[in-house]
């Protein structure tokens, strides 16, 4: 299961003051709520009616007891935290906001900031967590050191990354909460996306569970498999000794597959990115070059 964060939205504020939430008692002007613009960086991309309706009537109630923050943008501002807070206030006609503006605020923080607020909120469906993810990933880090950013393991970002491989359809069904995250896993297993949607689509319809999904998987892999080859026989040890020494080097899946003449090929596996860039280290140093 995916754990805590470790890291955590404090750890990440205080890390940079300049983004530390601000109270109701710290130096703020009453910003128009038009020129301020949400976090173009944000990845939740649904906020709750109950949730924002309930800040409404307090805001209507008791106003806005603690500043938004803001960046200065081009014409304007963009929010760096609370984008309910101005949601609301937008849907309420008001015309200004109290707001602190900080400057400064990279981009890749404003990101940053904005997956773990909503993942220690648990506001962020499956997809909106992956496509987090991959903005990170766009703008440089490896899987790891998203992982560390976030405060989550490594192989659950590369999880979440993976369903970004799911069609469009079967995306917009996890987001509307219709599948979990167990069952698109199991849709991945089918290469086909036409085949991802069918089975997305039966899954809803007759509320099947992970395991079905699974089974289902299997049994259309099953369909599309070529028939059963001949046995192979077994490589001679000289051959099995050659892998396992290259696997120990490499740290990964590797295989030598020789034909008559001492003719033929070695795959190396890698999985994502950065492994791809770890094995490239290993075989072909920049000293070397």
């Amino acid at each position: 299961m995916e754990r805590r964060l470790g890291r955590g939205l404090g750890a990440l504020l205080s890390a940079d003051p300049r983004l530390a939430e601000a109270s109701a008692t710290e130096p703020h002007a009453e910003i128009a709520v038009a020129m301020i613009r949400p976090n173009p960086f944000q990845p939740r991309k649904t906020f709750a009616p109950e949730a924002l309706g309930e800040l409404q009537e307090s805001i209507a109630q008791h106003g806005v007891l603690q500043p938004v923050i803001v960046r200065t943008s081009s014409g304007g501002y963009e929010l760096i935290a609370g984008e309910r807070r101005w949601r609301a206030s937008q849907a309420l006609d008001r015309k200004t906001i109290p707001a602190v503006v900080r400057d400064g605020v990279s981009d890749q923080a404003m990101l940053e900031l904005a997956l773990v607020e909503n993942l220690q909120r648990s506001d962020l469906d499956p997809i909106e967590k992956a496509r987090g993810f991959q903005q990170l990933v766009d703008q440089g880090l490896t899987q790891d050191e998203v992982a560390r950013e976030v405060g989550l393991q490594r192989p659950t970002v590369a999880n979440f990354l993976r369903l970004l491989e799911l069609s469009e359809t079967v995306q917009k069904v996890v987001c509307q909460g219709l599948i979990t995250m167990g069952h698109a896993r199991a849709l991945l297993g089918l290469p086909d996306r036409r085949r991802q949607d069918e089975l997305c689509a039966l899954t809803v319809r007759r509320g099947l569970t992970v395991r079905d999904v699974e089974t289902r998987v299997r049994e259309l892999q099953g369909r599309s498999s070529e028939p059963a080859k001949v046995p192979v026989p077994p490589k001679p040890p000289w051959l099995r000794d050659m892998e396992a020494r290259m696997r120990t080097h490499l740290g990964t899946k590797v295989q030598v597959r020789n034909r008559e003449g001492y003719q033929g090929e070695i795959v190396v596996e890698y999985h994502g990115r950065e492994d791809l860039e770890r094995v490239y280290a290993l075989l072909a140093p920049k000293k070397l070059l």
